[in-house]
């Protein structure tokens, strides 16, 4: 935050050195009177302008763990900052969490009330089942830009799949007689790692739902198994399940680092190889699960001869240095894990143009740029740009031309940029980017933070307090608002000091693209080692941009800044209707408000109460031939790149999560007065009879093999019919259906003209594409109407699949009142043989069909236009933050009435240190002896950010 105020006073500025035109402060009101100098300060006035008016967001979200059992709650804090500044935003008041599958099915979704760039909440896990997720946090006005400004973070819900053994593996795979074997050798233990030792067991081997290899053996004296067997195209998703007669079972996920799927990429700095200028090259290696591995190897020319060798550092990363030649082309042979030599090609080499380097060296006070060009452009005697920006803000720029040498050196003082990433670039004249380059800033300007305890070892249901003390750089205290964690190591992995935190996320990952291992590594150490690890990762992973993109002249996504409802009252010529007056009714709270529309039939309203269940019903005074449209800013499609391979759920060699899994069972079983060590089965709840209100089903309203009422759809929400019925139908799919075509038809009776289509002639049968329930083609059937069916043409494209599609795809669940889903023999009677349509092969009698009858709200059909000059809306509801409970005890040791088997031990989202920069949080152990993890986050709301972690122990009662 220091430095973004000094570059308020100082925007450009620059060392003279030779063919650098040297550029005077803003400060001083004149620069030298010469066009690119005139051209740069002009630019610089733009992009600063634009970042006042359009400031991006950047949020960091802490969870209480990383792992969660069948059951659990998720607890979080939030912290959104402007992304120039990196104090908290001023721009929006509600932020947006969705927790998806690793398939990209959104299955969760909060709207949350930001006040001062804070936030806070929970979220209820029971109704998901085990799986891997990833939560995606944004606000509306970050869809203005990037969606990798999106905040992503993966988390699994573990459960032992049915498993009470363990397993260890290797696996390696080899070439035999043209095809690819893997040999696994398995070690077999049960959950108190004793060997499951000469057992008889049945071993299957599954790729998905198909079988790979089956077999019964035994275990050795060890637990061991050894088995061979042939690998697919594709080794992902491969997993071995081992069972026995008595019921126990182990499932594991195999990984297969083969060297074939090993992905190497060569990056030279500032983007491009040219021909006769110095190359400094990055390079990164991944294996299948997206994880550095370590490879050497050595480039070499067009006549075979070495040119340079090179080796990994830092999770699969490096550099080398060389000069390549004109018209030369450049491979390298890899030596990858296992010894398998492969040829990469590097990128090829240019004739002509410029190459950027930049140097940091960790304790100086400055950075060492050159710009060297090949003679065609000194000749082309033109200037060029040289700009560093940080947080999107330009900090330095410099004219540059290459009139006087071909390799111009200069220094850029760091005090020029804040902490965090620097952003150079070189740009031609006409604003085109020909080199860039990332640096990492790093003032050492972020908090410190001491947490201590009043005691070295803590009893059981002893009583913890934490002593937290927050300095600046200059050791002055700390006013800051913070959120703490406390876990239990021995139910949930404790946090790598390597893993993200705000520190990392707020300086480092939120402006790179993709997944960065162990981020903290790279700022949490000050020694060479990891310096040059942090310069490779800039050197070879992609950056993300929060500038304001260039074809947006105006935010296409208001932010959000409080509760409001804005919308448009239309005619039936779809025009706006001015100067009429708008009613707006609220049950709960009780509220009612009224305004008119504008020159354009628009209205809005604005502080509506903050609620947790909004149902609000508008209308107009004018209820004849008008509707009112909601201005609600379609959700993002969210796409959230996977931090690597997926994680499996199950656990099969991980003694934590099996141990958080089984001890989670433990707690559930005992809160329901269970033995500890029964195995439940799910709960089966038996309902009444759902009733869809106003339903034309011809069996009677309910009666049906899938009935979806009011209440289903509300909770929908906005969710499309589509994305509903894919969620709550699992046979709902895309299927295909043939059709016979004339090339004449007739629409409402009338017969269209020979001239319009020809000669009445019988077209050949078509396959197209519909929607199919139980393999069953859908009749679908709104308020007794069908539908999507009666429309005939001798289209390429079906019109009626694509009318059927876009009806699903653009209408809201909660806008009907039910689903019925007939598709058996018991409820297909021969009261809908005049639905069936006449020109589907193959598909004729009744019992062929699924008839899909869906209630809208306005009874009148296809046709769901909302009640004329009414509408009913039911916007996301605002989700507040539930208590974390924490018990309290008397006496340390007390008789026990229930086990406390916490895995987090304690919650607290809005810790706040005094004018001393202190404060003491107090909290209870739970019952097990274990190490306890602390994990402290935090801000000073003025754009500085601290991260802390600590231990307690929990020692085992006295004998």
């Amino acid at each position: 935050m220091k430095n973004i105020m000094k570059l308020k006073r100082v925007s450009l500025f620059l060392l003279l050195t030779a063919g650098f035109i040297c550029l005077v402060s803003v400060r001083h009101g004149y620069a030298q009177q010469i066009s690119p100098a005139a051209q740069l300060l002009q630019a610089k006035k733009v992009a600063d302008s634009t970042v006042q008016q359009n400031p991006a967001e950047r949020i960091y979200v802490q969870f209480d763990k990383n792992s969660y059992t069948p059951g659990d709650t998720l607890w979080f804090k939030a912290y959104m900052v402007d992304a120039h500044r990196l104090t908290p935003s001023a721009k929006s008041g509600i932020m947006y969490l969705t927790i998806a599958t690793d398939s990209n099915v959104v299955v969760k979704q909060q709207r949350l009330p930001v006040e001062n760039g804070l936030t806070w909440g929970n979220i209820s896990l029971k109704e998901l089942p085990a799986g891997t997720y990833i939560l995606t946090a944004y606000t509306q006005w970050m869809q203005n830009f990037n969606r990798d400004c999106f905040f992503y973070k993966q988390f699994t819900i573990a459960d032992d799949a049915g498993s009470n053994w363990m397993a260890n593996y290797s696996s390696i795979s080899t070439m035999v007689d043209g095809k690819e074997q893997a040999r696994v050798k398995l070690l077999l233990s049960d959950s108190y790692k004793k060997a499951v030792a000469n057992k008889q067991v049945q071993l299957a081997v599954m790729k998905g739902k198909r079988r790979l290899y089956k077999a019964g053996m035994q275990t050795d004296e060890k637990g061991l198994i050894d088995i061979t067997f042939n690998l697919p195209g594709k080794p992902g998703d491969i997993r071995v399940i081992v069972n026995d007669a008595s019921g126990n079972r182990v499932n594991i996920q195999l990984n297969f680092n083969r060297a074939q799927d090993a992905d190497v990429q060569f990056m030279p700095e500032g983007g491009e190889l040219v021909g006769g200028l110095p190359a400094h090259i990055g390079f990164k290696a991944i294996g299948l699960d997206g994880k550095g591995i370590n490879i050497s190897g050595t480039v070499f020319n067009g006549d075979h001869r070495p040119v340079v060798d090179f080796s990994t550092g830092h999770l699969g990363m490096g550099s080398f240095d060389m000069i390549p030649k004109t018209g030369e082309s450049y491979i390298a042979k890899v030596t990858l894990p296992g010894g398998q030599v492969k040829e990469y090609s590097l990128p090829r080499v240019k004739n002509s143009g410029t190459v950027l380097n930049v140097t940091d060296k960790a304790d100086a006070d400055s950075i060492s740029v050159s710009v060297h060009a090949t003679d065609n452009i000194r000749q082309n005697a033109e200037s060029y740009f040289l700009i560093g920006k940080s947080r999107g803000v330009i900090c330095y720029g410099s004219v540059v031309n290459f009139r006087a040498a071909a390799n111009i050196k200069g220094k850029i003082s760091k005090a020029l940029f804040p902490s965090g990433i620097a952003h150079f670039m070189l740009v031609d004249i006409k604003n085109r980017t020909l080199n860039e380059r990332l640096a990492f800033i790093d003032h050492h300007d972020n908090l410190r933070i001491n947490i201590g305890t009043n005691k070295a070892v803590y009893a059981s249901r002893d009583s913890v307090a934490v002593d937290i003390n927050v300095t600046d750089t200059f050791g002055k205290p700390v006013q800051g608002n913070f959120s703490f964690a406390v876990t239990d190591d021995t139910q949930v992995h404790p946090d790598s000091l390597n893993n993200e935190n705000i520190d990392t996320r707020m300086l480092l990952t939120s402006e790179l693209k993709g997944y960065v291992e162990q981020p903290n590594y790279y700022l949490s150490n000050n020694d060479d080692k990891s310096r040059l690890a942090l310069d490779n990762l800039l050197l070879t992973q992609g950056w993300v941009s929060y500038d304001w993109p260039a074809e947006k002249n105006r935010p296409v996504y208001a932010a959000e800044t409080e509760m409001a409802i804005k919308g448009r009252v239309l005619n039936v010529f779809n025009k706006g209707v001015k100067r009429t007056k708008v009613q707006l009714f609220s049950k709960s709270p009780l509220w009612a408000a009224d305004t008119l529309t504008d020159a354009n039939g628009s209205f809005e309203f604005r502080n509506l109460p903050l609620t947790d269940t909004p149902a609000y019903f508008i209308k107009t005074a004018k209820n004849f031939n008008v509707g009112i449209v909601i201005d609600d800013a379609p959700p993002p499609v969210l796409t959230a790149p996977p931090p690597a391979t997926i994680v499996p759920w199950y656990v099969s060699n991980d003694t934590t999560l099996f141990n958080s899994v089984r001890t989670n069972r433990v707690r559930q079983n005992l809160a329901n007065d269970l033995p500890a060590d029964m195995r439940t089965l799910k709960e089966v709840k038996i309902r009444a009879r759902k009733i869809v209100k106003d339903s034309k089903n011809l069996n009677g309203a309910g009666n049906a093999d899938f009935v979806f009422d009011e209440g289903d759809l509300l909770k929908a929400g906005k969710k499309s019919w589509m994305e509903f019925l894919k969620e709550n139908v699992k046979t709902f799919r895309v299927g295909t259906i043939m059709k016979n075509y004339p090339l004449r038809f007739s629409v409402q009776g009338k017969t269209l003209s020979d001239i319009q289509f020809g000669s009445y002639r019988k077209a050949p049968s078509i396959f197209f594409d519909w929607y199919f329930v139980d393999h069953k083609p859908i009749c679908f059937i709104i308020d007794g109407i069908p539908f999507g069916t009666i429309f005939k043409s001798n289209y390429v494209d079906d019109p009626d699949f694509l009318i059927i599609n876009q009806y699903l795809e653009s209408n809201s669940a909660e806008d009907i009142k039910g689903i019925e889903i007939n598709t058996s023999s018991k409820y297909n009677n021969e009261y809908y043989g005049h639905y069936i349509p006449s020109d589907w092969i193959r598909y004729t009698n009744v019992a062929d069909f699924t008839f899909m009858e869906i209630t809208t709200r306005g009874g009148h059909g296809p046709s769901i236009s909302k009640t004329p000059g009414g509408y009913l809306y039911k916007p996301l509801a605002l989700s507040f933050p539930s208590q974390f409970y924490s018990p309290k005890y008397t006496v340390v040791n007390t008789p026990k009435v229930k086990n406390d088997l916490r895995s987090t031990i304690y919650w607290q989202p809005n810790v706040t240190t005094g004018t001393d920069g202190k404060a003491v949080i107090s909290f209870y152990t739970a019952d097990m002896p274990a190490t306890y993890s602390i994990i402290l986050n935090g801000t000073d709301m003025d754009g500085s950010f601290g991260f802390k972690q600590g231990k307690l122990k929990v020692s085992p009662p006295a004998p």
